[in-house]
């Protein structure tokens, strides 16, 4: 999946670099093969990885920050750029929740370090009420391809039973 990421976030318009952090080699490798920068994780666990990947992109000169997990399967190029396209102050936070409205399945943040990364349970609400204590307009885009994150498996049968509908409706 991450490879597939990669792929949909290179065709983006709008973003100046990719960066991958991460504690694993393999992911590494993946990201020099698709033209994105690897960053070596030090630090415990996902918020702490986020965090340290802000504070590097915003001492590179980055003015924001998206914020892709890399566990959604339909994500499209149209997701990250409605994203980018409703940024439009200098100051902000971009949420796209999931199909539940629990968790934040991309997060877009100017500057890269204007709230910390809250995600775990309850993560959109989470990003959203560190938004608004910060004074930050917030703003959410909902879309179905965003939606949809492999966090449990009722996730991943839903992720089978759309493949398997597109599959159909592909050969009718």
């Amino acid at each position: 999946m991450l490879a597939r990421t990669l792929d949909v976030l290179t065709s983006v318009s709008g973003l100046d670099r990719i960066v991958v952090i991460s504690r694993d080699l393999t992911a590494h490798d993946i990201a020099r093969a698709k033209d994105a920068r690897p960053l070596a994780e030090t630090g415990s666990g996902l918020n702490a990885a986020v965090a340290e990947a802000c504070a590097w992109v915003e001492a590179q000169g980055a003015t924001g920050v998206v914020i892709v997990p890399t566990d959604l399967p339909l994500l499209t190029a149209s997701d990250v750029e409605s994203m980018i396209d409703l940024a439009l102050e200098p100051a902000c936070v971009i949420l796209a929740p999931d199909r539940r409205d629990d968790g934040t399945n991309l997060l877009l943040i100017k500057p890269p370090r204007a709230i910390p990364p809250a995600f775990g349970v309850a993560s959109f609400e989470s990003h959203r009420l560190r938004a608004r204590q910060a004074g930050l307009p917030v703003r959410v885009v909902r879309s179905a391809t965003a939606a949809l994150d492999i966090d449990r498996p009722d996730d991943l049968n839903r992720y089978h039973e759309l493949a398997a509908l597109d599959a159909l409706l592909l050969y009718e």
